[in-house]
């Protein structure tokens, strides 16, 4: 029986002064880091990562037809001898002045999404406007798509990438980058006048007032999936089993311990580590240890498991961890705190001068 369990958020972000684990009970996940071995590689995206589990690593991703076909609507393939469809992410985002500089944040389902009404009013007027790029479509308030009436040559970067940073160094670039720049410009200009952004404005609401658009590219061909069981809620994740002819199900850790081998991908860490909100990291942290940690540790020390991956993707390093069978015959090892851990990913303090200063002629 293999687990691989995909945990983004696991590494809190940054080198905050006090401990973010200060007074946290995390036994089990310190047994595993302590009696498993670890591997830390150079930060790479986490969409890359996701796909890198199935086989595509090379080029532009398809990132949004993928993300598509993980939603609950998805559309059918498409009929034989019929082109597949070209997809955009075309996510609903904020964009507001910080000093000097454009910064972007995303709506998460906590964080004040348009609801269905206002959703439908704005992509009316969106696939009015812009009839000839394709058709705009909203599975939630949070995901927008953009099918595409033909496929582009632009790269964009996914929206992950951009939240709460400087939109300016990830504008669209290549081929058709200076067509989508324009795009997106025209598109705030029709977000901004219209009228349910005007009442949430009035009423002291975030707009909409622009999009995200990412992930240019139609469904790949089958593709082969790292185990024979995939959980997760995330869509792309989703969209990726499902292309590899497996139907996902939600995280569940009694499923995960009753299969031969599977894929599971937990969310509740990322938007806490992504928001730097560290009540809410704490506490997605302690259930991850109540409902994950606890149980895979005990199936580890009771031979119910052989093989447990753990992969923490964070914003500057990737940790890998591997247990095998051999693990639990590892008792001398000592448990390693999550909170060493960090202290040992941390960014080195910035040097001081050597050299005195120049004095004054």
């Amino acid at each position: 029986m293999q687990i691989h369990l995909v945990l983004p958020g696991l590494l809190w972000p940054g080198a905050p002064a006090i401990s973010p684990v200060a007074g946290l009970a995390l036994p089990a996940l310190s047994r595993l880091l302590g009696r498993g071995e670890q591997q830390i590689a150079d930060f790479v995206p986490l969409d890359r990562q996701f796909a890198a589990l199935f086989g595509l690593s090379e080029g532009e991703l398809p990132l949004a037809a993928l993300r598509r076909h993980g939603e609950a609507d998805a559309p059918a393939d498409a009929a034989a001898g019929q082109p597949p469809a070209h997809w955009l992410c075309a996510d609903p985002v904020h964009l507001h002045f910080a000093r000097d500089r454009m910064l972007l944040s995303d709506f998460p389902t906590e964080g004040d999404p348009p609801d269905a009404d206002e959703t439908e009013a704005l992509l009316a007027s969106l696939n009015d406007t812009f009839a000839d790029l394709g058709r705009f479509e909203a599975p939630t308030p949070a995901r927008w798509y953009l099918r595409l009436a033909a496929p582009t040559e632009a790269t964009l970067y996914p929206l992950n990438d951009v939240i709460g940073r400087p939109i300016a160094p990830f504008l669209p670039e290549g081929r058709d980058g200076l067509i989508w720049q324009r795009t997106m410009n025209e598109l705030q200009i029709v977000l901004h006048n219209h009228p349910v952004n005007q009442a949430r404005e009035a009423a002291g609401r975030r707009t909409v007032n622009s999009l995200w658009l990412w992930g240019a590219g139609a469904l790949p061909g089958r593709l082969k999936a790292p185990q024979p069981r995939v959980q997760a809620s995330d869509p792309l994740l989703r969209g990726l089993a499902r292309a590899a002819g497996i139907t996902p199900t939600e995280p569940d850790p009694d499923t995960a311990l009753a299969a031969t081998g599977t894929l599971v991908v937990l969310d509740s860490l990322r938007r806490p580590a992504l928001q730097l909100d560290l009540d809410a990291w704490r506490a997605a942290l302690a259930e991850v240890e109540a409902r994950w940690f606890a149980p895979l540790a005990a199936a580890l020390d009771q031979g119910r498991l052989s093989t447990l991956t753990l992969s923490a993707p964070g914003d500057r390093r990737t940790l890998t961890l591997r247990l095998g069978r051999q693990a639990r015959w590892k008792f001398w090892r000592r448990p390693q705190p999550l909170d060493a851990l960090l202290k040992t990913l941390a960014p080195p303090p910035a040097a001081l001068p050597t050299a005195p200063p120049p004095e004054n002629p």
